[in-house]
């Protein structure tokens, strides 16, 4: 467990948290903003006058592409609204458009990269191109589009009136009123989204708190890992590290120092918890070992929690276990606070909310199973 791994580390204070909230006041112009996105929801394509179509216009088309004899179905439709100038239609075919009249047939030819038959590291080509393994090269092929242009189309948003409110908003019935739930929507769900977040902050004022020097080579350690963990997470999305940081505006160096000061703040962190959890006697039970496991695959926990007790890496899951609890049991008692200094209880709510929510996830995944194998008791 980290208590015995760290050794005696003290807290300058073990006194309740106490965070300041952000404002979460919500400005008229947020509200008309989503009532804006709400309404555009219900948007509608309506036909307007005829004109020579200009490159932002919305063309109601029907298309039909062929690549040599074949037809070529990405690009094959009838009565479809297609937007200009956002890359809908490959340019050639868009500029072919440029100053047509509505009944116009309009033809272009443009090339197209092939790339069924490439093979995917993943699997096999959709389309029946070849396999897995396969040494499969892209083919650039020519298509021809023929565009006949039905009408040409304008979005039109609806106007937010008593009327349209009370045919399409729920449980409002004019705009004062969808006005006010909005509002009062989004409030809530700037507070719980803070709620679920709010947690790291707790841990991070409670490892401000530590007292003491960090064990360099914990610290070592832990970089370590997040490297693997960086690491991992470019591979599987199949991004180059110096391409990646350099979107994020970030040098080796940079990158290097904000790794390391992540991997200190988690230690301390780990070790203030842990002396929390020392100072008031916070022990687990079973149930807060099988939450680890179950959590992300709850009909496997018991499964999962063999394997890691015969492979000795349960020793990893208590100490995640232990983290979880001791800061569960913080971030309820702590004391928030709104920027005016007052206290803000119906914050607790959320707070309360966020809880709830995982209890319901802990009691699904520590319920019986059928057949439950035996596990290794606690040490």
């Amino acid at each position: 467990m980290i208590q015995e791994k760290y050794g005696d580390y003290e807290l300058s204070s073990y006194d309740r948290v106490a965070l300041t909230l952000p404002d979460f006041t919500v400005s008229d112009q947020d509200v008309a903003a989503e009532m804006e996105r709400i309404a555009a929801r219900h948007a509608t394509n309506v036909t307007i006058d005829p004109h020579p179509v200009r490159a932002d216009d919305l063309v109601l088309m029907n298309i039909k592409t062929r690549e040599g004899e074949n037809p070529f179905p990405g690009l094959t439709h009838d009565n479809v609204d297609v937007q200009l100038g956002v890359g809908s239609l490959p340019e050639e075919a868009e500029v072919a458009l440029l100053g047509h009249e509505v009944g116009d047939v309009v033809e272009a030819r443009f090339p197209y990269v092939d790339y069924s038959q490439v093979a995917s590291e993943r699997e096999a080509p959709a389309d029946g191109g070849c396999g897995v393994g396969e040494a499969g090269e892209p083919e650039t092929v020519e298509l021809v589009s023929r565009m006949e242009i039905v009408a040409l189309r304008r979005f039109v948003t609806p106007e937010i009136t008593d009327a349209w409110v009370a045919k399409n908003i729920a449980l409002s019935s004019t705009v004062e009123e969808f006005r006010e739930r909005t509002a009062s929507r989004l409030l809530r769900e700037r507070r719980r989204a803070y709620a679920n977040n709010v947690e790291y902050l707790v841990m991070d004022e409670i490892g401000k708190r530590l007292k003491g020097e960090l064990p360099a080579e914990v610290v070592g350690q832990v970089v370590k890992q997040m490297m693997r963990e960086f690491d991992r997470f470019l591979e599987q999305y199949e991004l180059d590290r110096a391409a990646y940081l350099a979107i994020q505006g970030l040098d080796d160096v940079a990158f290097a120092e904000r790794i390391d000061r992540d991997a200190r703040n988690r230690v301390a962190q780990d070790i203030a918890l842990a002396s929390w959890a020392t100072r008031y006697g916070i022990e687990l039970d079973d149930s807060d070992i099988d939450f680890m496991f179950g959590e992300p695959t709850p009909e496997r926990t018991y499964e999962a929690r063999v394997e890691a007790e015969q492979s000795g890496q349960i020793d990893a899951f208590k100490d995640l276990a232990l983290r979880a609890k001791v800061a569960e049991l913080v971030t309820r008692d702590a004391l928030f606070l709104t920027p005016d200094g007052a206290e803000d209880k119906g914050f607790k709510h959320e707070i309360d909310a966020k809880y709830r929510k995982q209890q319901m996830v802990r009691a699904h995944a520590t319920s019986d199973p059928m057949l439950k194998p035996p596990l290794v008791p606690l040490r």
